[in-house]
């Protein structure tokens, strides 16, 4: 099997039709599974859930998100993996170039800038992460948004996600991998598309609360050096210009496929 998509889910009834059918269609035709791990929910998500022949539901109580994933990459059958929550959905597009990207160079992972969209599916910014950090950018900022970030199963096997955390162990989990020694490849095209929302998870339990950096001093001169470099580096690889024109594809509240395509789309910056 080429790439298994992993999602955990938990009372997310208004969000998870959007991610199945976008997940269906980017992958239409190609050898893929969607794994879903539901950790209980009771507002609809399962029984939905359970009505779709084409998804491998684990359902289960978890101890939050990064142990549903785990759960799920270990059921999952693909060479390559990915991270898509329920509010999230996949450019067909940008993931074909992203798989092809990994099959082309034989890298670890691949990763790409993201579409950020209103809780109402508006387009609110592309966030253009496409410069490849060294293991030190992942010590003041996160490089890489999980949903346009794919990657080959041993990565996974070698260092499973933190399941201690709620909410920014993918943070963690990243530099973790980047300690290790990762084969980091980017592409120009928007992968994953991002929905910002009252329900999502971060707002719901303070990303505050937890520290992805809680042993970092990001106010060293090497710390500080860092910073400047990769931002040198961001401005020379042309991340802080404007694309004349993206496009994509996302589905609907509705259910319908919508061709979106903006010209000097507003971007969005690394803190």
């Amino acid at each position: 099997m080429e790439i298994s998509i992993v999602t955990p889910v938990f009372n997310s009834a208004r969000w998870i039709d959007l991610c199945v059918r976008s997940v269906r269609h980017s992958l239409q035709g190609r050898d893929y599974e969607h794994v879903v791990c539901d950790g209980g929910s009771t507002d609809g998500t399962l029984d939905y859930l359970k009505q779709q022949p084409d998804i491998r539901l684990i359902s289960g109580p978890d101890r939050g998100m990064y142990d549903a994933l785990n759960k799920g990459m270990a059921a999952a059958r693909g060479q390559f993996l990915a991270h898509l929550n329920a509010d999230e959905q996949y450019d067909r597009a940008g993931l074909t170039y992203a798989l092809a990207k990994l099959d082309q160079t034989g890298a670890d992972a691949v990763f790409g800038p993201t579409i950020m969209l209103d809780g109402q599916l508006n387009f609110l910014y592309l966030f253009n992460q496409i410069t490849v950090p060294r293991p030190i950018d992942a010590n003041w900022h996160m490089p890489v948004q999980s949903c346009s970030f794919l990657f080959r199963r041993q990565i996974w096997e070698r260092c499973p996600y933190p399941s201690e955390y709620r909410v920014v162990g993918d943070h963690v989990w990243f530099r973790r991998l980047m300690k290790l020694g990762l084969n980091l490849v980017s592409i120009r095209r928007p992968i994953g598309i991002f929905t910002w929302h009252q329900d999502d998870i971060a707002k719901r339990l303070g990303s505050h609360r937890e520290n992805a950096l809680a042993d970092v001093d990001r106010k060293t001169p090497r710390m500080r050096m860092a910073k400047l470099w990769f931002r040198w580096r961001h401005l020379l690889e042309g991340g802080l210009q404007k694309p004349s024109e993206i496009s994509w594809e996302q589905i609907l509240f509705d259910g319908r496929l919508k061709r979106a395509r903006i010209n000097r789309p507003a971007l969005g910056l690394a803190r």
